[in-house]
């Protein structure tokens, strides 16, 4: 019976919407929301060592947004630092920047190196692809 609420609920809404003439537009959308402005059938990065990343980050400066934070720039920079994504607890808590040395032990193991945290990822167990990770994340920043 809830449910059917919540869904009734949804489409009234939908149809006063609608009725009100109200559309999204490009203009409706902030810019930080827009993403990209066209299909990308090759992800940048997605031909190299980044591969496993664009899935869901974008590698690329001013790239479109994704599921997950852009790694551009990642080197040296602050954890948790796009104040647009919701980092998870542990990784709010952190502090400090992701070195070269963190990132490897993240890439590794992200639930040992960061107990609590959200990747999704089991980790890379391989210690040239994550070096081979790390050098494209660090000629791009």
């Amino acid at each position: 019976m809830q449910r059917n609420i919540s869904y009734l609920a949804a489409g009234v809404a939908v149809l006063g919407l609608v009725w009100l003439g109200w559309r999204v537009t490009a203009d409706s959308i902030p810019p930080a929301a827009a993403g990209p402005t066209r299909f990308e059938a090759v992800p940048a990065g997605a031909d190299g060592a980044l591969k496993p990343c664009v899935v869901c980050h974008s590698v690329e400066a001013g790239g479109p947004l994704r599921v997950a934070p852009p790694l551009n720039g990642i080197v040296g920079a602050k954890k948790a630092r796009a104040e647009w994504y919701g980092y998870s607890p542990a990784l709010q808590k952190a502090g400090g920047t992701w070195s070269e040395a963190d990132l490897d032990k993240f890439l590794e193991a992200p639930s040992k190196f960061l107990p609590g945290t959200t990747k999704t990822i089991v980790g890379i167990k391989d210690a040239k692809e994550r070096a081979d990770i790390i050098a494209a994340l660090k000629k791009g920043s």
